[in-house]
């Protein structure tokens, strides 16, 4: 019996072993895909890994990637560039930040490799006392990931002497025509009168989706009518690649990705063995289907053209800081009820908001955002770790809105900076953005006119000005009428600015732009005097005034 149970146990253990080898490769969505090689996703990190530096530094170039997990091709891509910007760029110190969470998040588990985000990284580079920083995003275009990093990146532009960002691959003229020559020079071994290449991007709702659109026009000027510019989303799909490709009538379809790196998409999307993939439904077609996994950021054209907008940046003024939102936003009981489109904008590309309704009823604003997708399942208005310690009846769940979850949130204000978390629907990790549901896109008739109580300091202290003010909203700025104790007053200045004003009898009264909750300062000249005389004044509006 003793003999029986232990046998039963041993076999029990080789299963259980065998379960666990077998699962030890299921990693999620950037598992090896079907065909791919050990070497394509191998464990462990390479060299072109150890390139950055952390250590301190007067000036850093800081290489922002979306990133990858596909190991190997993040040594020949993102790796490849940052060498060749330490190579072109001596004086400077290589660092690497990545856009993507997930990814980060994923080969810090996978691997125990630890890469910044954008805010990480700036975070460090203000810590180490950098004096000098260039910031270098490796994105193809300037869509909505290139947007990110730009807001992460502007409100430290004070933190340096000096900081300048530099352009995407396909800012202008010159760089269309530099990539489309490239792409032909890498593929021209492939090239033949019965075979068609195709290159698949990823596609985009942002508006530089025209960047795909662009370059095929210029492919086609050149004569290069066997070249397709794709994309697996939002742009020229796999069913118009199809219908162009029966149009050429060719016999051999060249696959090659047309993104930085050749990540998940050109190995799943592209060339995976699952009926979806590019290659299978072309093979299908009755196409001979060969697929080349090669990131743009391998080419040594393409990476020369970074180094150049790394130059161009270098050589540009300093950006300043952008301004800060408005501290009291603009609350519910300055707008009309009803219900208004409304764009907001997110911290990071991965809670990306393509829709927005708001509807303000009663002093209140509620909103249905739809996301890019279907990756999160809930959200909760305020931060991850505050939903953890929160009630779970405060989590709004996702509405199906086809492929993509939408959800109805409360809205505090807009035009400031909001706490969102957003539950990962694979993992059941919560992740912290910052949205902002911006009112520009209002109309200003649906602006209500109200008071504000404003104080006046500086001058002599003769001078006053009637307290509330009107208060109006207008093209995201707030406006406030100012009428002076003195018909003498004949302009004001604001951030150099002149306005004059805009009544004719009796005291000046004068529309500016105002920031509230800040000390404002401003300039009025006076005829009251024997000459025209400019006087400064300081100027508070108080937002818990506003009626």
């Amino acid at each position: 019996m003793r003999r029986t149970k232990i046998l039963s146990f041993l076999i029990v253990f080789a299963l259980m072993l065998s379960l666990v080898v077998g699962c030890s490769n299921d990693t999620g969505s950037d598992t090896i895909p079907p065909e791919s090689s050990a070497d394509n996703y191998e464990e462990g990190t390479s060299d072109a890994d150890k390139i950055v530096e952390t250590s301190a530094a007067e000036k850093v170039l800081l290489i922002v990637s979306f990133g990858t997990s596909f190991n190997e091709s993040r040594s020949l891509t993102i790796g490849g560039i940052e060498a060749a910007m330490k190579e072109a760029y001596p004086d400077y110190q290589v660092r690497r930040a990545f856009s993507s969470q997930i990814i980060i998040d994923k080969l810090a588990e996978r691997e125990g490799l630890n890469i910044d985000n954008v805010t990480e990284a700036m975070d460090r580079l203000v810590l180490d006392g950098v004096k000098e920083v260039v910031v270098q995003p490796t994105m193809v275009m300037n869509g909505y990931e290139y947007d990110d990093v730009i807001a992460e990146v502007t409100p430290y532009a004070d933190k340096f002497e000096s900081l300048k960002i530099g352009k995407w691959l396909l800012a202008d003229d010159k760089d269309y025509d530099e990539v489309a020559e490239l792409i032909v020079k890498e593929t021209q071994q492939f090239r033949a009168d019965d075979t068609a290449i195709v290159f698949m991007g990823h596609g985009t709702e942002h508006e530089s989706r025209e960047t795909y659109s662009n370059l095929q026009k210029i492919l086609k000027d050149k004569g290069y009518n066997d070249y397709i510019i794709g994309t697996v989303e939002h742009g020229i799909e796999i069913e118009q690649v199809q219908q162009f490709l029966s149009e050429m009538e060719v016999k051999k379809v060249v696959l090659r990705p047309f993104m930085i790196v050749a990540g998940d998409h050109a190995n799943n999307d592209m060339a995976g063995d699952d009926e979806d993939s590019w290659k299978t439904i072309l093979t299908e077609d009755g196409y001979e289907v060969e697929t080349v996994l090669e990131g743009l950021g391998q080419i040594k054209g393409i990476q020369d053209i970074f180094i150049e907008h790394v130059k161009e940046a270098i050589d540009s003024p300093s950006i300043s800081a952008a301004p800060a939102a408005p501290a009291a936003g603009v609350l519910a009981n300055r707008i009309k009820d009803g219900i208004y489109p409304i764009e907001v904008s997110s911290s990071t590309s991965m809670f990306k908001i393509v829709d927005c309704q708001l509807t303000v009823k009663d002093s209140s604003m509620s909103a249905v955002m739809t996301l890019s997708g279907q990756g999160f399942s809930k959200v909760y208005m305020g931060t991850g770790e505050q939903a953890l310690n929160d009630d779970v009846s405060k989590f709004i769940d996702f509405v199906d809105n086809g492929d993509r979850h939408a959800f109805t949130v409360p809205v505090e204000a807009l035009d400031r900076d909001l706490d969102c978390a957003g539950m990962s629907a694979k993992k059941g990790t919560w992740y912290d953005h910052i949205i902002v549901f911006k009112s520009t896109g209002i109309p200003n008739e649906a602006f209500e006119t109200c008071e504000i109580d404003v104080n006046l300091t500086g001058g002599s202290g003769r001078a006053s000005i009637e307290s509330p003010a009107n208060l109006t909203y207008k093209g995201g700025e707030d406006y406030a009428r100012i009428i002076w104790s003195s018909p003498n007053y004949i302009y004001m200045l604001i951030d150099d600015i002149k306005y004059l004003p805009v009544n004719t009898d009796g005291n000046s009264a004068f529309e500016i732009p105002i920031t509230i909750d800040t000390d404002m300062k401003v300039t009025a000249c006076t005829v009251a005097m024997s000459e025209p005389k400019e006087i400064e004044y300081v100027l508070h509006f108080d937002s818990s005034t506003i009626k």
